[in-house]
């Protein structure tokens, strides 16, 4: 299931125990009765379009962490460095892949063209990061790391926060 389907899903979700909370309250302290096509439609109304909104507003950025699409991402809010890589062994990019997996949530990777894309996890209050990551022949890293919200001041931050562990995950 695609991530984009998931968070729609965890929203709807979410809505869904709210308005079962509500029509609870009041049945319970009111004894109002609602029928079953009322409550359907109140909670289509209110609990499933605002998270398709939501979602949709987001849908783009969200899609493109799963997608095949090599290119780098030309999102706003975007921050982009470079590292030098010493690997270990005779496979580097395997090692990168392996350190970013610890961090962060693999959505996409691509061995043969050594990219690999990654993501931090959406929460209540914050919708995370994206990043990609391209490593080329003479073992430097681009990294680009983006916000799903490009305007919170809170995930420009965790930009600098993301690029800081990478930067030590790659230059140990």
């Amino acid at each position: 299931m695609r991530f984009t389907l998931r968070l729609f899903c965890y929203w709807v979700s979410i809505f869904l125990v709210f308005f079962i909370g509500v029509s609870a309250v009041l049945f319970f302290l009111w004894g109002l009765r609602v029928e079953l096509w009322q409550a359907a439609l109140a909670f289509f109304i209110v609990g499933m379009i605002p998270p398709g909104i939501i979602t949709l507003y987001f849908s783009r950025r969200l899609d493109y962490m799963e997608s095949n699409n090599l290119n780098p991402p030309a999102f706003k809010g975007q921050k982009k460095a470079v590292f030098q890589f010493k690997g270990r062994t005779k496979h580097p990019f395997d090692e990168v892949l392996q350190r970013v997996d610890r961090q962060w949530i693999i959505s996409f990777s691509d061995r043969k063209n050594q990219i690999l894309k990654f993501r931090t996890d959406a929460r209540m209050t914050s919708w995370g990061l994206g990043g990609y990551l391209k490593m080329d022949d003479d073992d430097s890293v681009t990294v680009i790391v983006y916000p799903m919200f490009p305007r919170s001041k809170r995930e420009k931050i965790m930009i600098n926060q993301v690029l800081r562990i990478m930067r030590s995950i790659l230059n140990p």
